[in-house]
């Protein structure tokens, strides 16, 4: 199968933002690379440090709409100079092993590749097993970085939850392996549905979660937690649809927020809502709050 390479050059201090853009635009790959080939040091457990000028490569299907996305990367992130490239066939996956190592969130949760060494970890880390895969949600980006915060500070034991957008599952596994009850995992994207099928067996929770594609959804029970690692203007409109997933008292985790997008998701869920907080991580914000 064939790919279109996007690639754009920035600095470090962009390079997040753009690759959260970019993954919201159906990027399938993410890479951040030199642009000038300087020297790095071998980064610390958890860290991703970046070159000052920086080059990001996305990929995408080769059918990409290379239009859309450079006006979206204009409007949004004011970039003007992109390129694009067809690539043949490779195998992603491989590419990505030397750049992906253990990284941790909060206090407790790591995200180990397969060619990882988890050994050196304590007995109270919650350990996710899970390769860089072509879906959003492996973890190295903040929206999902801000829902294992929230996971790791309020583990979810006995409870139900809702993964909307799942992607690669990470953040239901992160549930099922923090002790919930029962755990929903729903995106509108097959590709994510077989990917977090694929690693909640890896993970050996697969008697904990039930993975649907959002079509399949119907009628589900009330749950305690909803996690939704989306976009705002989707948050916003799935508001009132959230809100009767939730049980009365039970909590909602929105991530995907950029801080001009703050008070927007505030006013639609301050109606369901009650005790609306927020965390910000660099570009990206998440809210948080209780079912009135």
């Amino acid at each position: 199968m064939d790919w279109m390479q996007l690639t754009i050059r920035t600095n470090k201090d962009q390079a997040d933002f753009i690759s959260e853009v970019l993954m919201g635009l159906d990027a399938l790959s993410i890479t951040f690379g030199d642009s000038f080939y300087d020297a790095i040091s071998e980064p610390s457990v958890g860290e991703t440090p970046l070159w000052q000028d920086t080059t990001i490569s996305a990929l995408f299907n080769v059918d990409v709409e290379k239009t859309h996305v450079q006006m979206m990367l204009k409007q949004i992130c004011n970039i003007e100079q992109v390129s694009f490239e067809l690539l043949k066939s490779r195998i992603l996956e491989d590419e990505c092993k030397k750049d992906f190592h253990k990284m941790q969130f909060g206090r407790n949760i790591w995200i180990c590749p397969s060619w990882g060494d988890p050994s050196t970890l304590s007995k109270e880390s919650v350990i996710i097993d899970m390769d860089p895969g072509l879906a959003f949600g492996t973890g190295t980006y903040q929206t999902t970085d801000l829902c294992l915060q929230y996971l790791d500070q309020n583990p979810p034991k006995d409870l139900t939850v809702i993964d909307y957008g799942t992607g690669t599952g990470v953040l239901a596994i992160a549930a099922a392996k923090l002790g919930s009850k029962e755990v929903i995992a729903i995106d509108n994207d097959p590709q994510a549905v077989l990917a977090t099928t694929n690693n909640i067996q890896t993970n050996h929770v697969d008697s904990k979660i039930t993975v649907l594609h959002n079509d399949e959804e119907g009628e589900l029970n009330q749950v305690d937690l909803l996690i939704a690692n989306i976009l705002a203007n989707p948050l916003v409109g799935l508001c009132e649809h959230f809100s009767r997933r939730i049980k009365s008292s039970g909590k909602i985790v929105l991530s995907g927020i950029l801080q001009y997008q703050v008070e927007m998701v505030l006013d639609a869920y301050g109606y369901y809502f009650s005790t609306l907080s927020v965390k910000q991580k660099s570009d990206w914000y998440r809210v948080d709050g209780t079912r009135k």
